[in-house]
């Protein structure tokens, strides 16, 4: 008599079902960059689950050496520490997001511009104590901030022309770095799966069963809540990247002071747009322009993102609720939040 093998019998038993697996959407998770990740995937084929949690973790660490600024040794915190204006050898990686800064700087009147370092840290931004510095203080660190202050000679080097302006990154990073983990996912064969850190998120494929992946879109009100769900359309990659001010902040004699610098006054920005919310292929890019049309204002911010093609959304407040206006790519592209093309 032959004897079968246990899997042989049991797909003869489940040959109706072709002997395969009930897709289900599995998750990993964890801590990086000062908050939180959590990657969602399915697939037909099996993943190695911990093969992809060590990748994961692996190409956060590699970010982290390349764009921290909490980390001496990091690229972009040894050219930070570098008091010269000789030719400076980075990661190609890095120059190409300089390159990707100075567009939106020159895009958005200046105000997108990480060579705020000095500022973040005169304000304490970087650190648990925040302050208001004083007037002479942001005076004399605004003369080291301004893009105009490096030179990016090649893919690979880049020059200062003063030897004190320093690069923060983190306006770009968390973007970049979405973009990186679904690089992760893609490589493993992932088509279906949904990435998010610190709230910055891309999707990209359909879950089990064909619907849609939905991301909200934060409501920045007492109430919090979503104010804004999209459909994310299954035929390519969508980033949703959020920047507001209603979160990070301190108070100083009754008055509120965002996180989000002016490097065009060396202050937070002091205006009633709260929240910019921006959609598109690319999550660097979309996370420097919500940044950039955060620190324009209401009406700068609408005015730019409709020359610019963004799609955006932009909460501003109004006495005791927030108003939120759409960019005519936006209105356009997601109807009833779904996207229309």
């Amino acid at each position: 008599m032959t004897i079968l093998p246990r899997t042989l019998l049991a797909c003869l038993a489940l040959a109706a079902a072709g002997c395969t697996r009930t897709p289900e959407i599995e998750s990993v998770a964890g801590i990086a960059q000062g908050t939180t990740y959590t990657l969602q995937w399915w697939s037909e084929q099996r993943v190695d689950r911990e093969a992809l949690a060590a990748a994961a973790a692996a190409e956060l660490d590699r970010i982290d050496e390349l764009l921290s600024n909490y980390r001496p040794d990091s690229a972009l915190e040894r050219f930070n520490a570098t008091r010269n204006v000789e030719p400076q050898v980075l990661p190609a990686e890095l120059v190409a997001l300089l390159r990707l800064a100075v567009e939106v700087h020159l895009a958005s009147d200046r105000c997108f511009d990480p060579t705020v370092r000095p500022l973040v840290h005169l304000w304490g931004f970087d650190g648990e104590d925040p302050r208001v510095p004083d007037a002479a203080d942001v005076a004399a660190a605004l003369a080291d901030v301004g893009l105009d202050k490096l030179e990016i000679l090649d893919a690979q080097t880049v020059r200062k022309t003063l030897p004190g302006v320093e690069v923060d990154m983190a306006s770009i990073g968390q973007g970049y770095t979405v973009a990186r983990l679904a690089k992760v996912l893609e490589g493993l064969g992932i088509d279906n799966y949904l990435v998010e850190i610190g709230g910055e998120l891309q999707a990209r494929g359909l879950k089990p069963g064909g619907e849609h992946w939905r991301i909200g879109i934060e409501n920045p009100t007492a109430a919090g809540g979503v104010a804004e769900p999209l459909v994310v359309p299954g035929d390519r990659p969508v980033a949703v990247i959020t920047s507001g001010t209603y979160r990070h902040y301190f108070e100083d004699h009754g008055r509120a002071y965002g996180h989000i610098l002016d490097p065009r006054t060396g202050r937070p920005v002091e205006h009633d747009l709260v929240e910019t919310t921006v959609v598109g292929p690319d999550p660097a890019r979309a996370a420097a322009w919500a940044t950039a049309l955060l620190c324009l204002g209401p009406d700068e911010g609408a005015r730019t993102a409709d020359r610019e093609g963004l799609a955006a959304t932009l909460a501003v407040r109004s006495q005791d609720s927030v108003i939120r206006t759409h960019s005519a790519r936006f209105a356009a592209d997601w109807a009833g939040g779904r996207a229309d093309r």
